[in-house]
């Protein structure tokens, strides 16, 4: 299938097979997660490189770390606007080029003693330009593979771009891994920290070239032709009657959910077992590659599955899957990682291990129900000439600004919050429990199915 069947056979254009279209933009995409998955992976070295020796500087660095979310909000209406009004392919090109760039850089910059403030200001820099990337970059690889795909497998086919997350993480652990493995300690915190950073730059490059080579999107070159492309998109959408409610529901009727319930599952996950049950690294860094590793089908399965069945009842059923699972799983981490309580980093067994493997990875099969069908739902929520700008707004907003912000909050609320011993290492979980509890409430009664959309529908989808 090499078009969309919602495009009309008389639009003349040069078409893009759609394996190489899934191809070329997961591709990217994943280098994309790569680069920003990299510097939470290595906040705890950054924390050492990049701060003064003078105590734990963690915080700060999750801090820094986390800018890159806020400013997403901003940098979806920067590449929304290029993508509505001069292309789906042009934003994506522009944000792999910039991540590229800046992961590169971050890989470069020299240590706190020999700069000073200069290495976090620069490292802050750094990571606001990826946000800003990083918000081009998702909404238009999915929308440019939904806009060449049939109706009934538009989940198979965005799914793909889903599972992406996964396998970036996966990607970055394993050569964090490697990297590591290959080192002493020492080494590692004074140099081969950088190595997994300079490596990106060598990927961007072999997926910028895939991309140059794709055709833009038929339903937008459509659009184009018939005079119908919105000259100040961001404008129409937040204008347009009805468009901003949607934005709301998409934010708050899964998007910033999915986002907190992925960051728990991943980041939360792997920061609890190593400051909280006190697991060496390399038995963290196993858990948490195993898991990714095995749960990576399950963004692509499910994004399949709401095709059959809709996108609603399957973020709905992970969203309930996640509120049981998240203190469960928690709590069962703590049992059985350190049931004495120690107050040292210690070794368990491989028994004790495969069940830590096995809770995390039923609390990522509920994170990839929640995220697998959320690229076809956002997208499908939007008319055509102003999708681009409203999906990569709200995604963000959601993704990255409220739910993105999830390991920084849970640490912050653990080191600010006076509890009991017993609540202390879970006090930070009412943070995403919070926003999955609104997340079912706004899905279960006011968003919109949206599974039997057609794309270049321009009515605003509110029923």
């Amino acid at each position: 299938m090499t078009t969309t069947n919602e495009i009309t056979p008389s639009v003349k254009e040069e078409k893009n097979d759609i394996l190489t279209v899934i191809i070329a933009s997961s591709a990217g995409t994943l280098i994309e997660w790569y680069d920003m998955f990299l510097a939470i992976i290595m906040a705890s070295t950054l924390s050492v490189n990049f701060f003064a020796a003078d105590g734990s500087h963690f915080l700060e660095t999750l801090a820094v770390v986390a800018s890159s979310f806020m400013i997403r909000p901003i940098g979806s209406l920067i590449f929304g606007s290029i993508g509505d009004r001069i292309g789906r392919k042009y934003s994506f090109l522009l944000s792999l080029i910039i991540m590229g760039a800046s992961t590169f850089l971050i890989g470069c910059i020299p240590s706190f003693a020999s700069i000073g403030w200069a290495a976090p200001i620069l490292l802050l820099v750094f990571r606001l330009l990826q946000g800003l990337a990083i918000s081009g970059e998702y909404a238009g690889a999915v929308i440019y593979v939904a806009e060449h795909a049939p109706k009934n497998r538009r989940g198979f086919y965005t799914g793909f771009i889903q599972a992406t997350v996964p396998l970036g993480l996966l990607i970055c652990l394993l050569v964090v891994y490697l990297v590591q493995s290959s080192m002493s300690a020492e080494d590692f915190i004074s140099y081969g920290w950088r190595i997994p950073f300079l490596l990106s730059s060598v990927l961007v490059i072999l997926s910028y070239f895939a991309r140059k080579k794709l055709h833009e999107s038929p339903v937008f070159e459509e659009l184009k032709k018939q005079g119908k492309t919105s000259k100040s998109p961001v404008k129409d959408a937040f204008k347009a009657k009805g468009n901003i409610a949607l934005i709301f529901k998409a934010i708050f009727g899964g998007n910033a959910a999915q986002s907190t319930v992925m960051q728990t599952s991943l980041f939360v996950t792997l920061f609890f077992l190593q400051r909280a049950v006190l697991l060496p690294e390399t038995t963290v860094l196993l858990i948490t590659t195993v898991v990714t590793f095995c749960s990576a089908y399950f963004y692509q399965y499910f994004g399949h599955l709401s095709d059959k069945i809709g996108r609603k009842k399957v973020l709905l059923g992970g969203l309930i899957a996640s509120l049981i699972l998240i203190p469960t799983a928690f709590y069962l981490f703590m049992e059985i990682g350190n049931p004495d309580g120690l107050t040292e980093i210690h070794e368990i067994s491989a028994s004790a291990t495969l069940q830590l493997m096995g809770i995390s990875f039923l609390l990522s099969v509920a994170g990839a129900a929640t995220y697998g069908p959320l690229g076809a739902f956002m997208l499908e929520l939007f008319p055509t000439n102003i999708r681009y700008t409203s999906m990569g707004f709200a995604q963000n907003m959601g993704n990255g600004l409220v739910g993105g912000a999830t390991t920084f909050v849970t640490e912050l609320i653990k080191t600010s919050f006076i509890v009991s011993a017993v609540m202390a290492p879970y006090i930070g979980l009412i943070y995403p429990l919070a926003i999955v509890v609104i997340a079912i409430i706004v899905n279960a009664f006011f968003v919109p199915e949206t599974y039997q959309r057609d794309l270049t529908d321009d009515s605003i989808n509110d029923d």
